[in-house]
């Protein structure tokens, strides 16, 4: 069922489309629900365009319910693209700080929707009935065609790597390393310095709508143990020793690393709620928590992303170097003009997302420290006033009310309204 959510092997439901350009179908952004796609594609028998991950979601599950399958849309948030089955996402940063996208065809989407569905695993061991987790978003070749699962989530809880239908890549998913290397040019040759590794950032929030209620049901701990516990020490040692015994990839568990003899952090002020058409107006900041004096060579960046990792625009950089000596605290200004921006930022039709990553090395010990800081653009708010009670076969009336608070004109507005049980998507033309 996967595979038929997609049109990428087998003419089925949706195209997925990552490009920001929508011209020849909707955006997946415009979607109110999977009604009209299905609708669509059962009137046209040919692909709808368009859907991202979310859109793939929702069809899936539509499907699967009416098949009298339980099914639920399941977000995570940092979630990993692991290409090489190592569990392990590199990201390499040039020498301004800047992301280097050719190096790597690994990447971290801010968030990710996939399916679960409830079932019994009569081909699995005891013990892995109940959720499997379902992809239809066409992501990698699974078998030969695009698609994902059925895989028991408990056994991704417990690093059961080995269990069929792409267990090692949703294992990734959540729980794979995030390493930044830094990208040198030395004598016309590319170094790569190692320049970072976490473990804990992958597979935050993982969240489902709750049973009869419109909130927000968090289901991280039935995919992994509690990070740091020995529940998830032995799950990730699992996984490794099921990786390793195959030709597919290597992972390593990581010792933890030597304290900083340049106990510096790196970090960030100011006002982290962007709108569109004011300045990003930021400080980078170098604390000095230990006692010595430190000669610091700082570089940050600050590039424009889609959510699922592609730069779009390189908007600034700085270059620095920096003396701590009486000075606990740096700040450094980082200010990037609307007009740096907005063309991008108008010229495809997702919404993107502010991506600063900064580089400090220390002149006197050749550490290096790296930090990525996210943020996010706010829009004005959509008002939705309709009466509390309506009359069956009587008239009503909704108001939809916008208004533009932001200090720019807003162009080629449209509002795409449905009634669930009422009427279908319609389309509304505000200019």
């Amino acid at each position: 069922m996967s595979a038929l959510a997609n049109a990428n092997d087998d003419a089925g439901v949706l195209f997925g489309n990552w490009s920001g350009r929508y011209a020849g179908g909707t955006s997946p952004l415009a979607w109110t629900g999977s009604a009209p796609i299905l609708q669509q594609y059962y009137k046209t028998k040919r692909p709808v365009n368009f859907g991202q991950c979310w859109v793939f979601s929702g069809v899936l599950t539509t499907v699967m319910r009416s098949l009298g399958v339980p099914a639920r849309s399941v977000s995570n948030f940092a979630s990993a693209h692991d290409t090489e089955e190592n569990l392990k996402v590199d990201i390499y940063l040039n020498e301004k700080g800047e992301k280097v996208e050719e190096l790597t065809s690994d990447s971290i989407w801010n968030f990710h929707v996939w399916n679960e569905v409830w079932m019994k695993r009569p081909d699995l061991p005891k013990g892995f009935d109940g959720w499997q987790a379902i992809d239809a978003t066409p992501q990698e070749q699974s078998q030969g065609i695009f698609q994902c699962g059925p895989c028991p989530v408990n056994g991704i809880r417990k690093g059961e790597v080995y269990l069929p239908h792409d267990s090692k890549f949703v294992f990734a998913e959540v729980n794979a390393d995030r390493i930044f290397w830094l990208v040198k040019d030395v004598d016309g040759e590319s170094k790569y310095v190692k320049l970072r590794e976490e473990t804990k950032v992958i597979g935050k929030s993982i969240s489902t709508k709750a049973v009869g209620k419109n909130t927000r049901e968090d289901i991280t701990l039935q995919y992994k143990f509690p990070e740091d516990s020995p529940e998830e020490r032995k799950a990730v040692e699992t996984a490794c020793s099921y990786l390793n015994s195959t030709s597919l990839g290597c992972c390593e568990i990581t010792p933890s690393l030597e304290p900083l003899k340049a106990n510096l952090q790196l970090g960030m002020e100011g006002e982290t709620t962007l709108w569109p058409g004011n300045p990003i107006d930021l400080n980078i900041v170098v604390k000095n928590e230990s006692a010595g004096t430190w000669t610091v060579d700082l570089v940050a960046s600050c590039q424009l992303e889609s959510y699922i990792g592609k730069v779009e625009a390189s908007l600034a950089t700085i270059k620095q170097t920096v003396q701590t000596e009486g000075k606990p605290v740096i700040q450094i200004p980082l200010r990037v003009a609307p007009e740096s921006y907005l063309k991008a930022l108008t010229a495809v039709e997702d919404e993107l997302l502010v991506k600063v990553n900064i580089i400090a090395e220390i002149q006197e010990t050749s550490e290096k420290l790296t930090e990525e800081l996210t943020l996010t653009f706010q829009y004005p708010p959509l008002k939705v006033e309709m009466p509390e009670t309506a009359k069956i076969n009587e008239d009503f009336k909704c108001a939809f009310i916008f208004k533009n608070t932001l200090s720019i004109p807003l162009e080629n507005c449209k509002l795409h309204v449905e009634g669930l049980g009422i009427f279908r998507m319609e389309t509304f033309d505000q200019g």
